[in-house]
């Protein structure tokens, strides 16, 4: 189980070369920084990026196995009822095992982004999460979350933000209102 309320000692090697990459700093110039810095960055509010800024964070993060707007599952712990992983918060990870794989997700702001879908799994009850639902292991049936996702997975590798889905659905209507006054 993993705290994820106090920031790691020191950074996953992955993200150590993803910074290196995009810094043009050294790798002891990094730890340093992380060290210094890691309390301040735990806790700051997430940043939207430019689209020149996920571009160049994607060039640098693939060869690290990282990419902008990585898709995970909403939850660090297992949400089935009696299972000894429930938790009540979700500040200590019981998921574990994760699995991931290459997709492309389609963003209004961003374009077709490739990405890695992460799913992570509760070894007490054999469930596995996925970004958009929860499959126990001698089933196929899928369990999607309660609420409106804000992507959706339209094919198993092909994810669509649902402001790109409110898109195509105002243009269909407008299409139609136009076509309908035309004839």
């Amino acid at each position: 189980m993993h705290d994820i309320t106090h920031p790691p000692l020191t950074l996953p090697t992955a993200v150590e070369g993803l910074l290196i990459g995009v810094t043009g700093m050294d790798v002891e110039s990094v730890r340093r920084g992380w060290s210094l810095l890691k309390h301040v960055v735990w806790s700051a509010q997430e940043l939207l990026p430019s689209s020149q800024e996920a571009e160049i964070f994607n060039l640098h993060g693939h060869r690290h196995g990282l990419a902008f707007h990585d898709l995970y599952p909403p939850t660090r712990v297992c949400l089935t009822k009696g299972c000894p992983n429930q938790r009540d918060c979700n500040n200590v990870a019981t998921l574990s095992n994760p699995v991931k794989y290459q997709a492309v997700r389609f963003t209004l702001g961003f374009g077709a982004l490739p990405v890695h879908s992460t799913s992570t799994y509760c070894c007490q009850c054999h469930r596995r999460y996925h970004h958009n639902y929860v499959v126990h292991k001698d089933s196929d049936s899928r369990i999607y979350y309660s609420g409106v996702p804000d992507t959706v997975q339209a094919a198993s590798h092909f994810f669509i933000d649902s402001q790109v889905l409110e898109v195509f659905a105002n243009a269909k209507v407008f299409r139609w209102c136009v076509m309908n006054q035309i004839f």
